[in-house]
């Protein structure tokens, strides 16, 4: 599976509902009144420009759930930049909204479960759970089987279900870390980055952090860097000869543009580079194909197409999933685990917050301003 972290977000997007069966189970009244007959939700009429242009909310029937499906009461929904982006603009991973009405919009997500198919075992009516699907919306299903049962669906368990999964895996699976590398994490302050970070320590690697401020620094040392560069104020190339003067063993690298250059630049004899994303060539930003017009690899191309590109001894893995996605199940349990052990941090931004469906067009160019710490989070 080539595009599993755009995959994710593009699981369960479709709201048209199909196999339908009678519900099982009922909601506890108490805390969640009965499950209305309607609900709102953010969706996409047709393809645009952006997420602003196309998302409208509108109500929608109450959908039943399939035997082996659940459905979830949302209550936080995460913000992904250029998941969302380009599922608006029907790009990608997401040309199939092109000739689609009506598509639903939103990823990753915690909720409580109202209702459960009969064939569902793993959750039960009033259980909190993450998910992944539709995220934009008072309520969504999801197939039962992929849900992560958690203790309460606070806002925190939102960034692990694919930002800090995904740092895991791309880590510790396709990375494959060793103790006393010397690691680079790019956008270390971001959703995914402020993870990588800490799986990187984990790891027991020298890790040096990207970012654009002082405030972020701070949170990047707090959180174990060992070398923190403020690309706005520092020579990244002086910079990263410091910090690893025989070059970098490996790069978690999620910006694109000048950062992939630089970091590709400074690699090691063997180093690999792990990309994740490319957020500053993304639609929003107009400079864009200038700041990469100069490099070596096409990050577009690199990750759409997954590619491998061995460099003599160095490899860099476009969009650096695991090929085995049996590899990426297996991090599911380590990632809670560490959080539930206080092992492992699960930072939500707090420099704007945003809450209902309205905000969330708000909260997506708030995501991709780059100044947001930790995961933008949506309470719906």
């Amino acid at each position: 599976m080539a595009l599993k972290l755009f995959t994710l977000c593009f699981l369960t997007s479709r709201l048209t509902a199909h196999g339908l069966a009678t519900v099982q189970g009922s909601v506890d009244t108490q805390k969640f009144n009965t499950i209305p007959t309607s609900y709102r939700a953010l969706v996409a009429q047709s393809v645009g420009n952006s997420f602003s242009e196309v998302a409208t909310i509108k109500d929608l029937p109450t959908p039943n759930v399939g035997n082996d499906e659940a459905l979830i009461k949302v209550v936080y929904a995460g913000v992904n930049g250029g998941c969302e982006t380009f599922r608006a603009r029907g790009e990608h991973a997401f040309t199939g909204n092109a000739e689609t009405t009506d598509f639903g919009l939103g990823a990753e997500g915690v909720g409580v479960i109202a209702a459960v198919g009969s064939d569902v075992t793993n959750v039960k009516v009033g259980d909190a759970v993450c998910f992944v699907g539709s995220a934009f919306a008072e309520y969504t299903k999801s197939k039962a089987s992929t849900l992560w049962n958690i203790p309460e669906p606070s806002p925190e368990y939102v960034g692990l279900r694919i930002s800090g999964l995904t740092a895991c895996a791309m880590l510790e699976s396709t990375g494959k870390l060793k103790k006393g590398e010397s690691v680079l994490i790019t956008a270390a302050a971001g959703g995914a980055g402020h993870f990588a970070v800490q799986f990187a320590k984990l790891a027991g690697c020298e890790v040096c952090g990207t970012c654009g401020s002082d405030e972020k620094a701070a949170v990047l040392k707090k959180l174990g860097c060992d070398h923190v560069i403020n690309y706005k104020t520092q020579d990244m190339n002086a910079e990263l000869k410091k910090f690893a003067p025989n070059g970098l063993d490996a790069v978690l690298e999620g910006v694109g543009g000048e950062m992939l250059q630089t970091a590709l630049q400074n690699l090691g004899p063997a180093g690999r580079l792990l990309q994740v994303g490319y957020i500053s060539e993304y639609p929003h930003n107009p400079e864009a194909a200038a700041q990469s017009s100069k490099n070596e690899v096409n990050a577009a191309e690199l990750f759409w197409k997954s590619q491998t590109i061995q460099r003599g001894q160095q490899t860099i893995y476009g969009n650096a999933w695991p090929k085995d996605y049996g590899a990426v199940a297996e991090k599911k349990d380590r990632v809670l685990n560490l959080f539930a052990e206080g092992k492992l941090q699960s930072i939500v931004d707090k420099s704007s917050e945003f809450e209902g469906l309205e905000s969330v067009s708000d909260a997506i160019e708030h995501m991709l301003s780059g100044k947001t710490i930790g995961k933008v989070v949506v309470k719906i």
